[in-house]
């Protein structure tokens, strides 16, 4: 089966056959040598449905390096495999499952940056050169928090990478000291383990601050037992320990967003919450006893949840670091039913209205949503209840309800407004249901303006609750199709809205040599609509609503060697789901400096200047007062240099100039035949 936008073809860079997602329209030197035997080619092979990886270390000076250790991980397999380098720095691993992998190498103090977001394909056959650098060495020291003695034997796990698959790890020494050496270009998290006290994490380190001090905190446990309302033992339940009991209402953002999406804000409940935090989970077991261990000191509550049974918590129980508390009981009753429908003053049933129930016994409200006809239900529920209907930014509708004896309650919220439901279906131009698509609807009568929001069903279906009467104003957003717009919406059943299909596609470009995201990489996508975007500080980069077509897609940078691959954006297999590009990797090029002169040896300004044949003058650079120029990201090898200017002709270099990457060549010359005309 196919991926969403998976295509298959293979790019070539210097003496790589590597296969790629897309085909190249290029060749690219790599800059370090490479080329796999034979014997590794065929132990490369594989199985069938696997992929494989090879490729050679090299030392800081640009040598082969044997003996490093070189370790792959992703979602094929963990924890990392690992190998070492062979006597001409080469590795390989011929099965590999297809998936996302990291790739790096190590060698005491020096290390390579990660090969990141490796993508493979069942048969795919990727190579990798992995340069050496010195790294920094992460430091510290563990001690407890009580006497700050230095502990022993504690676990400090360092994750680095973009998927974190790629872990350091080291225990601390007798006097609590830990190092963990060859760190390269990572903010490193990091995690503290040992057996009797709480875990400490994540923390960061960096090169510029790599000392860390962590002081471990002895663990406290709180034990106890469940019953239920005849004292007998409950196994299976869910016990869980919030650590806080000071009581404070929710604080909200100010303006009419939380500030992470677009649209109004949903509606939040109005009770007061008690501040808590989740601190750990058990399950009682056959005798219905648990235990919560490596607890932060503090004051906790065990709260136990069982299907058909009513929350219940135990007291509040303090514990200092190391303390163990027994003896903690929890009593389980069996809860009702609370049914109920929401209406407006017509009477009529409303859909997708949020209802909150508030119990005493418990810190958090339970929320659910009114159905098509407007009812709703809450399932073991005991006590004197609140249970409120929250239209959005209308009056709530509130009821209290004894929960004492019973199977069941039933209830009516009645809102003071006449509200509206707009139902409609979202299709494609095949006239197919739109799955997850956003819809927006905004009022747009004479009285306050209103904007609710819903996402379609599988079907493409809609339903859009709690807007007053019409006319709206309609919006329609979704990843794999161009945005869709209606206007004066009068009837509030039956509305289709087509949608034409466009993509999102994503990607990032990495600089070859380092395996980090390159910045700025200007990006252009050329086909039936032109798209120009540049990638920010991780390298990555984003084209919105892209028409399904075949485009030329280029990456260039000042400083790098040109790349351009040609793409087909598809539609996606999966909604909401962009078409995600194979991470690009730019091979650093090598940089020229020269002038331009004429016929008798003046200076030519404003003359162009290009490496490229035949020339490429849309990228040419321009000659300044003196007739110097500098071309950066030249590829490496050698190349000719063509000058033209309108009055005093066209001309190559009289010789080849030779470029290697991230160097510059000097004094590279051009004469053209014709004369600069000299002022009088």
């Amino acid at each position: 089966m196919r991926g969403a936008g998976a295509i298959t073809g293979s790019l070539v860079l210097g003496m790589f056959l590597i296969p790629s997602p897309y085909a190249a329209t290029r060749t690219a030197s790599l800059g370090f040598e490479a080329a796999v035997g034979e014997h590794e080619a065929e132990r490369a092979g594989g199985v069938e449905g696997s992929a494989s990886i090879a490729g050679r270390v090299y030392a800081p000076d640009g040598k082969p390096l044997a003996g490093a250790e070189v370790s792959l991980a992703g979602s094929g397999f963990w924890p990392p495999k690992s190998q070492r380098s062979g006597e001409d720095g080469r590795f390989a691993w011929p099965r590999v499952p297809a998936g996302v992998y990291e790739l790096r190498a190590t060698m005491g103090t020096l290390a390579s940056s990660p090969a990141e977001g490796i993508l493979l394909g069942p048969s795919t056959q990727r190579v990798f050169g992995l340069r050496l650098v010195e790294g920094w060495t992460l430091s510290g020291e563990v001690r407890d928090a009580r006497n700050g003695r230095g502990l022993a034997d504690a676990r400090i796990h360092v994750a680095t990478g973009l998927l974190g698959a790629y872990a350091r790890r080291a225990e601390s020494r007798a006097d609590g000291s830990f190092e963990v050496q060859g760190i390269v270009g990572d903010e490193p998290t990091v995690y503290v383990d040992l057996e009797g006290y709480v875990p400490s994490g994540p923390m960061r380190a960096t090169v510029e601050a790599p000392d860390l001090e962590v002081r471990l905190e002895p663990g406290a446990t709180l034990e106890g037992i469940v019953v239920n309302d005849r004292g007998d033992p409950m196994r299976g339940v869910a016990v869980r320990a919030f650590g806080g009991d000071s009581a404070r209402p929710v604080d909200l953002p100010s303006g009419d967003s939380l500030g992470v999406t677009a649209g109004p804000v949903p509606p939040i409940s109005s009770s007061g919450v008690r501040q808590l935090a989740l601190a750990q989970q058990a399950v009682t077991r056959a005798d219905g006893r648990f235990r919560l261990a490596r607890l932060r000191s503090g004051t906790y509550t065990a709260v136990a949840t069982e299907l058909g049974y009513a929350p219940a918590e135990s007291e509040a129980v303090t514990l200092a670091p190391g303390e163990t508390y027994r003896g903690l009981r929890v009593a389980m009753v069996r809860g009702f039913e609370l049914r109920g429908r929401v209406l407006d003053v017509r009477g009529r049933g409303l859909e997708g209205i949020p209802i909150e129930l508030q119990l005493p016994s418990e810190r958090l409200p339970r929320m659910t949503v009114s159905t098509s006809d407007g009812t709703f239900a809450f399932r073991a529920v005991r006590g004197d209840v609140e249970v409120r209907a929250l239209p959005y930014d209308l009056q709530p509708a509130v009821a209290s309800v004894a929960m004492d004896d019973g199977d069941r309650r039933d209830v009516e919220l009645v809102l003071t407004s006449e509200l509206v439901t707009l139902r409609g279906r979202v299709v494609d131009e095949l006239g197919d249901g739109v799955e997850g698509a956003l819809v927006v609807a905004s009022s747009s009568g004479t009285g306050a303006r209103v904007r609710r929001s819903a996402k379609t069903d599988r079907e493409g279906n809609f339903a859009v609750p709690a807007l007053p009467d019409p006319p709206y104003d309609v919006t329609v957003q979704h990843a794999g199709y161009a945005a869709g717009e209606v206007s004066d919406v009068r009837e509030a059943e039956g509305l289709e809205i087509v949608l034409a299909t466009g993509v999102s596609v994503t990607g990032r470009v990495i600089d070859d040599w380092t395996s980090t995201g390159l910045s700025d990489a200007r990006v252009s996508l050329t086909g039936p609509t032109t798209f120009t975007t540049r990638t920010s500080r991780d390298g990555a980069f984003a084209f919105r609503q892209v028409p399904i077509a075949i485009y030329e897609l280029a990456f260039r940078h000042p400083d790098y060697e040109t790349q351009t691959q040609r793409i087909e954006v598809e539609v996606p297999l999966y909604v909401d789901r962009p078409q995600e590009l194979a991470p690009v990797r730019l091979v650093p090029g090598g940089m020229i400096e020269g002038e331009v002169r004429d016929l008798y040896g003046e200076p030519v300004s404003r003359a162009r200047v290009s490496w490229e044949d035949p020339p490429n003058w849309n990228d040419a650079v321009s000659t300044d007062s003196d007739g110097r120029f500098v071309l950066r990201g030249v590829p490496e090898g050698s190349v000719w240099l063509t000058a033209q200017h309108d009055e005093v002709g066209e001309a190559r270099s009289s010789r080849p100039v030779t470029v290697r990457p991230q160097e510059t060549t000097p004094s590279a010359y051009v004469r053209l035949p014709g004369r600069v005309e000299l002022p009088e």
